[in-house]
């Protein structure tokens, strides 16, 4: 299935059970919140995706990766499911 950055945030939120709004960014300022603002391969690798996003080179689904693979892709709430951990804060190191 694809989604829209806002369908994307909607459904994780979902699968969370928590909200989240999408909000969107500079790729400076999306790389400065997760902190990698000096990241310079980052930066040109998601400005070039924002790109072909614009012009709509990343539009479609295929079988690739399922051929690829021999197996389906996880759906949104297959995978955070299987990573649930990566998704949850451990509220105890930040409190240093």
């Amino acid at each position: 299935m694809e989604y829209s950055h806002q369908e994307l945030a909607a459904e994780v939120g979902r699968v969370l059970g928590k909200n989240l709004p999408f909000e969107q960014v500079t790729v400076s300022t999306f790389l400065d919140v997760i902190g990698r603002a000096d990241d310079t391969a980052k930066l040109k690798h998601f400005e070039a995706v924002t790109l072909d996003q614009q012009e709509g080179r990343l539009a479609g689904v295929s079988d690739a990766a399922p051929r690829i693979t021999g197996q389906p892709l996880a759906t949104v709430e297959e995978f955070i499911d299987e990573n649930r951990s990566l998704f949850e804060l451990d509220h105890t190191k930040s409190a240093s």
